[in-house]
């Protein structure tokens, strides 16, 4: 009996001196361990983009928009400039503009045409309309 309890007394006190290592196995590398798999980007808010810049969501940077374009109202995407048609739209900077004719400056509301304003252009490069008139065809 004095053997059972010699060899139960050894084994309590090699389980205690097992969990105090292990304990300061993780205690000492275990911090380094999660280190290694931690990562870090730089992150850009949408406000802080340029005028010929585009917030792009899946980057979470600010993108250059093409030529002739500029941020859309939102941020997240570029429209053509004033005075510029859109030929192609395929989000971000993927779209094409394409300069519209001297005698027709203005664009309508969806950006794809070029047309004549019979006023002044907003800073968007849409037709101002005068207070009483409608926009029409001619």
């Amino acid at each position: 009996m004095a053997t059972r309890g010699g060899a139960g007394v050894a084994m309590a006190v090699w389980s205690l001196l097992s969990a105090r290592a292990v304990t300061a196995f993780l205690l000492l590398f275990l911090p380094r361990f999660l280190q290694a798999q931690t990562f870090s980007f730089p992150f850009q808010q949408p406000e802080k983009c340029d005028n010929n810049q585009y917030f792009d969501i899946s980057a979470l940077s600010c993108v250059p928009c093409g030529a002739n374009q500029r941020q859309d109202a939102r941020g997240t995407s570029c429209v053509c400039l004033p005075g510029f048609q859109m030929i192609s739209n395929n989000g971000g900077p993927a779209i094409i503009c394409k300069k519209c004719p001297e005698n027709m400056k203005g664009v309508t509301e969806d950006g794809w045409n070029c047309i004549s304003c019979p006023s002044d252009l907003t800073a968007e490069g849409k037709c101002h309309c005068p207070i009483g008139h409608i926009l029409g065809w001619s």
